[in-house]
């Protein structure tokens, strides 16, 4: 919506128009973020057949078994702020800027401590971390997408 100024009126002008890529993007996270949370309950409920699945070994069963409480609070908050982004987006709602920042920092806050205190690259390996660093560089685009979406009227 844009606010038009002729002669000291206000005039509003309503652009209904939705981008196609913002569906895409809504879309996008709405399944990395979907299934993010199913890993979640998978791996922190300790499924057996889930681990076995991924080909999880031991080593990864005993970092999650065992998971402080900190990184636990900064996870939570990445996965669920993460679909909750995405799913304001395909509402068009300016407070999908505000999820999608919240879960690029507390992404990035869970991936300083758990590199650098758990010793997540050597317990989960290097294909699964550059993955997570992928996914973390991914939220951060959708936060500076929302705010460009945002400045151009097409969030409200």
């Amino acid at each position: 919506m844009k606010n038009k100024r002729r002669k000291g009126e206000s005039v509003t002008v309503h652009n209904n128009k939705v981008p196609w890529h913002i569906w895409l993007v809504g879309l996008l996270f709405l399944f990395i973020y979907g299934y993010g949370i199913y890993d979640y309950f998978m791996m922190l409920g300790l499924n057996s057949a889930y681990y076995n699945s991924n080909n999880f070994g031991e080593a990864v069963y005993e970092y999650f078994a065992d998971y402080p409480i900190v990184p636990l609070v900064f996870w939570t908050i990445n996965v669920f702020s993460g679909l909750i982004a995405s799913i304001l987006l395909l509402f068009r709602t300016r407070w999908a800027m505000w999820a999608a920042l919240i879960s690029a920092i507390s992404m990035l806050c869970l991936q300083v401590l758990t590199f650098s205190f758990i010793n997540r690259w050597n317990v989960l390996g290097p294909w699964i971390s550059l993955f997570d660093i992928t996914l973390l560089l991914m939220t951060f685009s959708l936060f500076y997408y929302c705010r460009r979406l945002l400045k151009r009227g097409v969030l409200q």
